[in-house]
């Protein structure tokens, strides 16, 4: 019995006793989220490793917009409050959709033939009627196809600092 008290007590100061590297949010401070956008244009749209190098170099390209417009929100917003926007103190990957393309597929970074796999043999189907009229679905030949996204979008939550 004595030992369960003594272990509820130092459970209790743990809890109280703030981390030591753990620092308190300001005590003002505007959150807002930039969208920055940037055209993919590999050099070579059938080779998988020039698709992703214009992905990566895309997305590099967004990230500066995405902070910049949030920059300018929260301006606006720091103004329209009577406060004086500071530094960033915090940055974070605003998640958007859970697709990037027309078909659904996961394009964006990660690709859709798998991380970093932007080109892939597929199958296609087609629809093909006999001689007594009945349908039915013949598969065509494999063949190799590559599927990018035309433009990438960086969404980040940016929280600033104000006074």
């Amino acid at each position: 019995m004595r030992w369960q008290i003594g272990l509820a007590t130092v459970a209790a100061a743990a809890v109280l006793v703030p981390a030591a590297g753990a620092q308190a949010p300001p005590a003002k401070s505007v959150t807002t989220i930039g969208i920055g956008t940037a055209s993919v244009t590999p050099k070579d749209r059938k080779d998988n490793a020039s698709i992703k190098e214009a992905v990566e170099a895309a997305d590099a390209a967004a990230r500066p917009k995405a902070i910049n417009e949030a920059r300018e929100r929260a301006t606006e917003l720091a103004q329209a409050a009577g406060l004086t926007l500071g530094g960033i103190t915090s940055v974070s990957e605003a998640s958007q959709f859970p697709y990037y393309g027309p078909y659904g597929a996961p394009y964006a970074l990660q690709g859709t033939f798998g991380p970093g796999k932007f080109c892939g043999n597929i199958r296609t189907s087609h629809i093909k009627r006999d001689s007594n009229g009945h349908v039915r679905r013949v598969l065509g030949k494999r063949h190799r196809v590559c599927r990018f996204p035309s433009t990438l979008n960086v969404s980040l939550t940016v929280t600033f600092a104000a006074s």
